[in-house]
């Protein structure tokens, strides 16, 4: 079963201003993701295991809800390497 994807206001605020690049990548994550929305790496992070947390690619992450054929979108997390508080 191919799940609809939806983004929150907040999520797509995200999505709206990435790269290009990073985008793309985020869009295919979620077409995977699409087709089996709950992957043995994904975390519940509710008490009923509908909400999830995972990473699409080392530098994005997202929370997510699942539902009857829908899969929402609730953060989108973007991590920059190329500006860091501590250099290792």
């Amino acid at each position: 079963m191919l799940y609809a994807v939806k983004f929150s206001e907040e999520a797509a605020r995200v999505r709206d201003g990435l790269p290009a690049d990073r985008k793309s990548l985020l869009e295919r994550g979620l077409a995977v993701l699409a087709q089996d929305p709950e992957p043995k790496m994904s975390i519940p992070i509710s008490g009923d295991e509908s909400t999830r947390s995972l990473a699409l690619t080392p530098n994005i992450a997202i929370e997510y809800v699942v539902g009857e054929g829908l899969l929402l979108v609730l953060v989108v997390h973007v991590v920059d390497f190329t500006h860091v508080l501590l250099e290792e």
